[in-house]
């Protein structure tokens, strides 16, 4: 995690603000990660997925931060590091220098 200090700013602040690439639900469904689209209000267009509203709760509401945010020894991790949205990835952490 280069450039991340692990203070679960970004989460918290922007984890429910975000939107989710078409490519990143084609990769959720591929991976057949339900666990990770139950939270993602997907909208479709003329049959073709335009992305998602991250995250949401089971009734379509913003979630406070993210849900798969984890605590451990006073550090922040993402629980789905392996397959987090693309956002996430283009997000530059202004507290790390």
């Amino acid at each position: 995690m280069s450039g991340c200090i692990q203070c679960g700013y970004c989460c918290k602040k922007y984890g429910m603000r975000l939107e989710a690439t078409p490519l990143d639900i084609a990769r959720w469904r591929l991976e057949k990660r339900e666990d990770i689209l139950v939270h993602v209000d997907i909208e479709i267009k003329n049959e073709e997925v335009k992305g998602g509203r991250l995250w949401v709760d089971r009734e379509g509401k913003n979630e406070k931060e993210c849900p798969f945010l984890v605590l451990k020894d006073d550090k922040y991790y993402c629980g789905i590091q392996d397959t987090k949205p693309e956002v996430c990835t283009w997000y530059y952490c202004d507290k790390y220098l």
